[in-house]
């Protein structure tokens, strides 16, 4: 079953072509439609693929011939309905048949050359597709209306000359493409560069078969148009594996690997968060703690196993500011007003000891938007308050005592014998006793060096 799954696209393209091969026993032109019309049908799909990811590849080769698939089925699709015996282009014998076929595999051909100088290259689709759909309505003119395009069969002798040297020419081209792309292989996985070689020289063997039938219905042309089947699906399995497989392939390789990355992320984050010397909380719209970390949990005097999924208010906010608190996480969580990115508030720890936290806060919104939890880390300063309180009670006490300092200023007048100075009443005092009155300063008696040698001298004297 694994084979099957694997291979389901190979087994029903065989399928078809077993089908379709048997059909010839019955009638070789019921075969020839069938086969007509399975490669014009994967040549329009090839087109599809590479024209609506053409934004998603940086690979012009494929979309280049993705775009020449299209034109290449139409001239098929012509070459189809004028094949001998559909009898729908009346007045045109087996000629025209083979010169839309020559034609398209011209096209066929020189698309797979110029596709080369489109490796790795973005392609401007719209001017590509100007050019083949310009290069298609000569070439249907050429037969249909001027009818100067060279004889390919003649009734009852076959081939031309033109038609087989065309047949080899071709050959020569898809070789030299052939040679190329594998100069260039490196621009191309393995297997995507394995199904274009593959069209590429079943390409060529159709080619040949069409170099020897007579009749347009013999065993040449039968294994031409199986070979050209064939080729058809090559390419379309190249164009699916680089386009589709390849990139959903490499897509989901990458979303695996995001996806581990992720997790690793999340793991490392959870870790830190686990022993960050913070309170870590998710509180969800039902007031119940969703996520806290360890280290959180034993601030506030619990384990985490005993927080969670319990209602934060209820549990952890003092009864006198429950009511308040709850409102505004309501209307946060109800989309009516901003959350406040910085607050304070007074928390309840388990042993009933109250503590002052700082806490930062954000939302958490599901794809819409809608508001669904809060996260918040709160770290405890109480400590850091009541030293900023003591602090800010010192400062004050200081400059109370400050302004109650009295002080000196402006002139003051003392007597230059005996040093008394005059108050603003006019009395005069002695100046220890005046400095005593004006400041807190008080006294006591010594005396100085000089001040005891005139004493001592004096005392000599007497």
């Amino acid at each position: 079953m694994e084979f099957i799954r694997k291979n389901e696209d190979v087994l029903i393209f065989l399928s078809i072509l077993f089908i379709s091969s048997l059909s010839a026993f019955y009638s070789y032109l019921l075969f020839h439609t069938f086969a007509e019309l399975f490669s014009i049908i994967v040549g329009v799909i090839i087109f599809v693929l590479t024209f609506n990811l053409r934004d998603k590849t940086d690979q012009g080769y494929l979309t280049f011939l993705g775009i020449s698939y299209l034109f290449t089925s139409l001239l098929d699709l012509v070459h189809t309905l004028a094949y001998k015996g559909m009898n729908i282009f009346i007045g045109f014998d087996a000629n025209l048949p083979t010169q839309l076929w020559i034609s398209a595999r011209y096209l066929e051909s020189l698309s797979f050359f110029a596709a080369l100088f489109f490796v790795n290259k973005k392609v401007n689709v719209y001017s590509l597709i100007f050019v083949y759909f310009t290069a298609v309505t000569m070439i249907l003119l050429s037969i249909f209306t001027f009818k100067n395009f060279p004889d390919c069969y003649i009734e009852g002798k076959g081939l031309t000359a033109f038609k087989i040297y065309s047949e080899y020419v071709i050959c020569v081209i898809l070789t030299v493409s052939l040679f190329f792309l594998r100069k260039k292989k490196n621009a191309f996985p393995k297997i995507t560069l394995k199904y274009l070689q593959l069209a590429l020289l079943t390409t060529i063997f159709a080619e040949l078969a069409f170099t020897q039938y007579v009749g347009v219905y013999d065993g040449f042309n039968f294994a031409g148009h199986i070979l050209k089947v064939v080729s058809f699906f090559f390419i379309y399995k190249a164009v699916v594996k680089e386009m589709l497989s390849d990139p959903f392939d490499l897509l989901w390789i990458k979303l695996k690997k995001n996806e581990e990355s992720l997790k690793k992320a999340y793991l490392e984050l959870t870790t830190y968060i686990e022993v960050l010397d913070l309170v870590f909380v998710v509180i969800d719209k039902n007031f119940k703690v969703s996520q806290i970390n360890q280290k959180g949990a034993e601030k506030l005097g619990y384990t985490k196993e005993e927080l969670m999924g319990k209602d934060w208010f209820e549990t952890l906010i003092p009864k006198e500011e429950r009511d308040a608190i709850r409102g505004v996480f309501e209307s946060v969580i109800s989309g009516q007003i901003e959350i406040s990115g910085y607050f304070e508030n007074r928390i309840v720890r388990k042993d009933g000891t109250e503590r002052i936290f700082a806490w930062h806060n954000t939302v958490l919104r599901d794809l819409d938007g809608k508001p669904i939890a809060t996260v918040s880390a709160g770290e405890d300063i109480t400590d850091k308050k009541v030293y900023d309180e003591n602090r800010e009670k010192l400062v004050k006490q200081l400059q109370k005592a400050l302004e109650s300092i009295k002080t000196l200023r402006g002139l003051i007048p003392i007597c230059a014998w005996c040093k008394k100075i005059r108050t603003d009443e006019g009395y005069w005092m002695a100046l220890e006793t005046y400095l005593k009155e004006q400041t807190e300063a008080d006294f006591t008696h010594a005396m100085c060096p000089e001040c005891y040698q005139k004493a001592k001298k004096e005392m000599e004297n007497l």
